[in-house]
């Protein structure tokens, strides 16, 4: 993270806003009964494992690739929305720009129990 806020410095005006995007995923370790800390996922159907968290500077309008900042796995003792927010508060706080962060549904519902076909169209 530190080197890619090196270069958002050097290559972004202080006033532009550094758009970063926030994502869930989760890692399906149902057999492995020995590794610590597995977790209820939801991912086409509840799975057990563990859940990840990534938050991404997304430095083009157009294209299809993003730089991780950070990718962090997220403990059964907190969530996905509170790992974003943390991971959130530190890109901001190492940030010079303003930034404009952009997080998936999934990790709103996995916080509310909401169900994702409700938003399917």
């Amino acid at each position: 993270m530190m080197l890619y806020q090196e270069q958002l410095q050097q290559q972004v005006p202080r006033t532009e806003h550094i758009l970063v995007a926030i994502d869930h995923t989760a890692w399906a370790r149902p057999d492995a009964q020995t590794l610590k800390d597995r977790t209820h996922e939801y991912q086409k159907g509840c799975i057990v494992g563990q859940g990840y968290s990534t938050i991404a500077w997304i430095p083009e309008e157009q294209g299809s690739w993003a730089l991780p900042l950070l990718h962090e796995r997220i403990s059964s003792g907190s969530s996905p929305i509170l790992q974003a927010a943390s991971q959130l508060k530190l890109v901001c706080e190492q940030s010079v720009n303003p930034i404009l962060a952009v997080l998936d549904a999934r990790i709103w519902q996995c916080n509310l129990g909401i169900s994702a076909s409700r938003y399917s169209s």
